[in-house]
């Protein structure tokens, strides 16, 4: 993450910024959240919250939360999250760097990052003291489990957690309902085009919800490096050896806004309609907004479970 240096002018406005937000949290009602990184004490109820992850500005948006005064901009917003691209949300920097002059002006109660942007954290932390910073990473090796307790500590701030419960109940259903349709359904594989190249994964990736949640089994092994959980590049040879029953695609290209070829067009080729996938028509290009962008948003998890449970029907 690029070096963000304050000036003189710009640390003392930041300052003032803190201090006046501290005496407002310690003059109000406030929680205890556990966010990934330990407990925080926050504002209950923060009448401004600026949000640098779009799957807590997903869960938010979903349970009808308010607050939101500022967002992360410059990148690719969610289509079904658009109203947060408009000039009545302040732009307080991108995924990977926050914009320190603009954040003040959104006098903020609470600053929210996670995944892409969870790096920003100590920066956030330093430069708004007295502001409390979350970070609502999701653990992609528990993804729905961690995904939901998320969902759960951000409800407690604003007092919705019947609201969450009630969603979440329903998930859990509708996970069970999937993992029964998926016994015996075939061998599902990940592919994420990109550039014209494809990557593949499996268990113990990002996308690994697949199997590890919603019980496809796994046309292969781990792929890829497990630490970072990034897939492995592959070739079109690979996918017709490993000939998967279903295939899940995910264009990144068209996700955030990238010009290029299609994952269509770059699957279309006689190895990919060699496998039985394709010869079943069990090819499913996913919602790439929900795999790929907002990573454990109630709103995109829905997303998932729906495809998932279509793709085997």
């Amino acid at each position: 993450m690029a070096t963000v240096a304050v000036t003189s002018a710009l640390a003392l406005s930041l300052a003032a910024c803190g201090s006046d937000d501290s005496d407002a949290a310690d003059s109000g009602p406030t929680v205890t959240v556990t966010d990934s990184r330990g407990q925080e004490e926050v504002p209950l109820n923060p009448d401004s919250v600026v949000v640098f992850d779009m799957g807590v500005l997903d869960t938010l948006d979903t349970l009808g939360v308010d607050a939101v005064t500022g967002v992360a901009k410059g990148g690719a917003t969610p289509s079904y999250l658009d109203k947060y691209a408009g000039d009545d949300y302040v732009g307080v920097g991108d995924l990977f760097e926050p914009d320190l002059e603009a954040i003040p002006r959104t006098e903020p109660d609470l600053i929210i990052v996670g995944g892409r942007s969870s790096e920003m954290h100590d920066t956030l932390e330093d430069a708004f003291d007295g502001v409390p910073v979350l970070d609502m990473s999701v653990d992609e090796s528990s993804y729905f489990e961690s995904a939901r307790a998320n969902a759960r500590e951000l409800a407690k701030i604003f007092e919705k957690s019947d609201e969450v419960d009630e969603i979440i109940a329903g998930q859990e259903k509708r996970v069970e309902a999937v993992r029964e349709q998926a016994d015996g359904a075939g061998r599902g594989l990940v592919l994420l085009t990109s550039g014209g190249e494809v990557t593949a994964y499996s268990v113990g990736s990002r996308f690994g919800f697949l199997h590890e949640d919603l019980g496809v089994e796994a046309a292969t092994g781990e792929l890829g490096d497990q630490e970072t959980r990034h897939g492995e590049a592959i070739s079109f040879e690979f996918v017709k050896k490993t000939d998967p029953d279903l295939l899940y695609v995910v264009d990144r290209d068209a996700a955030i806004g990238e010009e290029g070829k299609s994952a269509e067009e770059i699957l279309d080729n006689a190895l990919v309609r060699g496998t039985k996938a394709w010869k079943q028509e069990k090819v499913t290009y996913v919602d790439a907004e929900a795999w790929y962008i907002v990573v454990g948003g109630l709103t995109s998890m829905d997303t998932l479970i729906d495809e998932v449970e279509q793709s085997l029907s």
